[in-house]
């Protein structure tokens, strides 16, 4: 049965979509072009607390007062939802979806997302947890082995082979601990009180000197273009974990002898922080998963490289925090560019 449709100016179009968007899963709003609310499905009044025929007439920020959905609304940037809370439930976390609707109307979803984000909760508490008790069994394997390796006269060539493999796989799997802590406390951090001035040309100056203590094996040519006197507001540690992850990267994909560019410098608007290599490039089919955690362009070179996918795992995360970019340039067989970018905003 088609219930009665509350609308401001009802219409043919109105009447013949309302019975589609009772029947969304999803709470739904239908707003003129300048978001006044014309009309809705009962999930709407159940989630959103909106009240037929009272509320029809008002505007969407009558409705929904929220600074980061007013902030959504002046953006424009409607390709990815808006999280906020539900006006009537504090405890209720509501993702919120725009659209245009029939060219003439725009359409408002809604949906409950507190399962999902108690589940990634979940998931994060049990990676820290799980990280935490692999390291007390992985220092004492690595301790064992270290004691057995020093009684060279009790080894014959085979069995220093095999502790040299065992060793090598324990080391691997401590920087993969180590890693999914970081990955783990940089998705929980959440506290802006920890934000401060942080001295952007010391930090990657002391960054580019610990990667040559790296870069001894490979002696690729490191250079800087460091701008001083700009800082940004934010996370030091995040932040230096973050370009840190960069440079790595670029001297373990990059072959021996190869130049690395590391850059901290301004840009119109925006302060960019680079690490630019003349390694072999990534492939364009390639660069919108290289953030994916674990994921690895070519698995058989991670392995000789230490590689976890990881790396930009983490640093996708702290520039979620920082409200900034990463921009990823590469052609096959030409190298690549990780770049950072930060707003203006963000200086000081």
């Amino acid at each position: 049965m088609i219930c009665k449709m509350h609308t401001l100016t009802p219409s043919k179009q109105d009447f013949r979509f309302h019975s589609g968007i009772e029947a969304l899963p999803d709470a739904a709003l239908i707003l003129s072009l300048d978001l006044v609310i014309m009309s809705g499905n009962k999930k709407a009044q159940r989630l959103l607390g909106v009240r037929f025929p009272d509320d029809v007439g008002k505007h969407i920020e009558q409705l929904l007062i929220d600074p980061e959905f007013s902030d959504y609304l002046q953006q424009g940037k409607f390709e990815t939802p808006c999280s906020i809370k539900s006006p009537i439930n504090d405890e209720l976390q509501l993702e919120i979806s725009v659209m245009s609707f029939g060219g003439e109307r725009v359409i408002l979803m809604s949906r409950a997302i507190a399962k999902y984000h108690r589940l990634k909760k979940m998931r994060r508490e049990f990676v820290a947890n799980v990280s935490h008790e692999l390291k007390t069994p992985l220092t004492v394997v690595r301790g064992y082995v270290e004691m057995i390796q020093e009684t060279d006269h009790a080894l014959d060539p085979h069995w220093k082979k095999v502790f040299t493999t065992i060793e090598g796989q324990v080391s691997r799997m401590e920087r993969l601990v180590e890693q999914l802590l970081s990955l783990s406390k940089v998705e929980n951090n959440r506290d802006d009180e920890d934000m401060k001035e942080v001295d952007m040309p010391a930090l990657v100056e002391n960054l580019v000197e610990d990667a040559k203590w790296l870069n001894q094996t490979k002696q690729h040519e490191l250079r800087t273009h460091i701008t001083q006197g700009i800082g940004v507001f934010g996370i030091e540690t995040e932040l230096k974990s973050a370009c840190a992850n960069l440079i790595s990267n670029a001297i373990a994909y990059t072959p021996a002898d190869g130049i690395i560019d590391v850059s901290w410098r301004r840009n119109g608007d925006k302060v960019i922080f680079s690490v630019k290599d003349n390694g072999d490039g990534i492939k364009a089919d390639q660069l919108n998963r290289l953030t994916e955690r674990f994921y690895r362009i070519d698995k058989s070179r991670s392995r000789d490289t230490g590689g976890s996918g990881l790396g930009l795992a983490i640093v996708k995360h702290v520039l979620l925090h920082h409200k900034a970019e990463l921009v990823i340039t590469s052609e096959w067989g030409q190298g690549s560019e990780f770049a950072i970018y930060f707003d203006e905003g963000l200086v000081c």
